[in-house]
């Protein structure tokens, strides 16, 4: 071991234990009720450490995963994961809660700890079967999810723990879990209109106010062209007064790069649980191509034109359409067969690992089933409105036979 590794080393041992001291600190009960050994994982909104209990039985040793959130999560947030945990966990492979401490701004949850896979190391070489079970356990849990009108908004691969010796799953980390509200589509037409109808008025107001306006007399012209209720900014370098004075359209994007839904990457407001299920279909998408992350999107617009490669931009803006968005492409792009996609970068995987080991590949050839490749077109439909459910799913013939 060269000295570069031995400072580093002995740098993650020390902050291994200025964590597991301020999480002490923090909460004062723990350290009589824990041995807290080490660090297991950090998110955004919170850290997970592995934990024994002191007064357990020598040759037990029950293990114990504490989720302590971050003191600046907003408190209605820790209390719709608590919730969640409390409702939903412990059945259809959700993680359940044991306890809940808090200690002034510091919250822990404490949940069965289960030892897992890395994603990394199994996607490659799932066998059918081994993959049919993995998506089984996954919608069997998002199903139960959406049973209790709630949608994760969260789910990937490594919130999705799978011990794959024991065969056993567990879906985790309910921070961003929101209650599902869906618009009807006379609800969102009454909405657009009435905004609609304000920015007529407040152009109306403008103009009456400019009028009265000794500068505005001198530039009548342009004035002219600001009130006009035809956009004069579109596909132009430029964004004119009309477009400025319109409410900007908020919706949740919560959720992981690479994950997200159509509808959420182009700010539909109506967002259903159906954005859960186009994450399932994204991990059994990197299962069939055995690629660890397909979409290596930096920003929504850029996942938008990874989905398009694929689809195609006809395909993706017909998506928009019914949506209420427009996009424009400066090319038409014909869409890929799914399945033909997956094969061509399987082969690409196991020549790449045979050539950089210079011997037998260990990427087994794997033949996944063509009724995979149609479960997996219906989870990734980017219609959200005909999206297959959780409950469609697993009565699908790859995973119910």
């Amino acid at each position: 071991m060269e000295i570069d590794d031995i400072h580093r080393k002995d740098k993650t041992d020390n902050d291994e234990k200025d964590s597991c001291a301020n999480l002490k600190k923090s909460i004062p009960l723990l350290k009589e009720l824990f041995h807290i050994h080490y660090k297991v994982g950090e998110g955004t909104f919170s850290s997970v450490f592995l934990a024994t209990l002191k007064s357990s039985n020598k040759h037990s040793h029950k293990k114990f995963a504490l989720k302590h959130l971050i003191p600046t999560c907003h408190p209605e947030r820790i209390e719709r994961e608590l919730q969640c945990l409390q409702q939903m966990g412990g059945k259809d492979h959700i993680v359940s809660i044991d306890l809940c401490l808090r200690n002034h701004g510091s919250v822990v949850f404490v949940m069965p700890y289960m030892r897992h896979d890395k994603f990394s190391e199994y996607v490659k070489d799932m066998t059918a079967e081994e993959a049919k079970d993995y998506m089984k356990a996954l919608l069997t849990a998002v199903r139960r999810v959406h049973q209790f009108n709630i949608i994760h908004r969260d789910l990937k691969p490594s919130n999705f723990l799978y011990n794959r010796t024991n065969r056993k799953y567990l879906l985790v980390d309910f921070g961003l879990a929101q209650q599902c509200t869906e618009y009807n589509v006379k609800n969102l037409k009454k909405v657009t209109d009435e905004e609609k109808q304000k920015t007529e008025i407040q152009s109306m107001k403008r103009k009456r106010s400019n009028e009265n306006n000794l500068s505005f007399q001198l530039n009548s012209n342009t004035a002219k062209n600001n009130t006009d209720n035809k956009c004069n900014c579109f596909e132009k370098p430029k964004v004119c007064t009309l477009c400025l004075t319109k409410p900007q359209q908020t919706a949740p994007r919560a959720g992981t790069p690479g994950f997200r839904a159509p509808e959420v990457l182009l700010k539909h407001p109506s967002q259903t649980s159906a954005i859960d299920i186009w994450a399932c279909g994204v991990m059994m998408l990197c299962i069939l191509s055995g690629t660890q992350v397909f979409f290596r999107s930096p920003d929504d617009c850029t996942a938008l034109a990874e989905i398009t490669t694929i689809f195609g931009s006809h395909k993706v803006q017909q998506c928009a359409e019914k949506l209420g968005k427009k996009i424009i492409f400066s090319e038409n792009l014909p869409g890929i067969d799914i399945m033909s996609l997956c094969l061509k970068l399987r082969k690409r995987n196991r020549s790449m690992t045979h050539d950089r080991e210079n011997s037998i590949c260990k990427v087994p050839n794997i033949e996944y089933p063509k009724e995979a490749y149609q479960l997996l077109n219906k989870l990734l439909d980017l219609n959200y409105e005909t999206r297959i459910t959780a409950e469609q799913a697993l009565s699908h013939p790859f995973l119910s036979s």
